[in-house]
């Protein structure tokens, strides 16, 4: 892997609001988090603020150590793909993680399923799908999503 991308990956997971002994995120930290959303936005047919209502978890029906954790919720804005109403989607996870409901709306790139075996309308590409719902990141998000080719069948974080 990359030294670059395994920053920009990092960096993405830090929550915006995050501090380091009363000190706020630095600047590079934040710009390298924005880069990492708007490629998540280009890169996945599904991107919107929603706000997760529900979790149930099912098993995974050829890996006895893992479950499906799926999770329901509302689109709120609508960036890209689906425009409103509710979604479900899937996160595959080790039997026994706990599955933790987001308290507020988070923005979320997804992946569209094709696959009867997984039980949702959309399955998380991994992580770092999900961001702090902050009035810059949803800019980011906004311009990302209107500069996307909405005819794009392939999607980099979908494999």
């Amino acid at each position: 892997m990359r030294k670059g991308f395994l920053s920009l990956l990092v960096a993405a997971f830090l929550p915006l609001n995050c501090s380091y002994a009363g000190q706020a995120p630095s600047a590079s930290v934040l710009d390298a988090q924005q880069r990492f959303l708007q490629s998540s936005v280009q890169q996945t047919p599904f991107n919107a603020v929603v706000h997760v209502h529900s979790v149930s978890s099912t098993a995974v029906a050829d890996d006895a150590t893992m479950v499906w954790h799926i999770y329901r919720g509302e689109i709120i804005t609508p960036i890209r793909g689906q425009q409103s109403g509710d979604i479900s989607y899937a996160m595959a996870v080790e039997k026994g993680e706990e599955a933790v409901l987001p308290a507020t709306p988070v923005l979320l790139t997804l992946c569209l399923n094709d696959d009867d075996s997984i039980p949702s309308d959309f399955y998380w590409p991994g992580t770092g799908a999900e961001f702090a719902t902050t009035p810059e990141l949803l800019q980011v998000a906004q311009l990302a999503g209107a500069n996307s080719d909405n005819d794009q069948k392939e999607f980099a974080m979908c494999d």
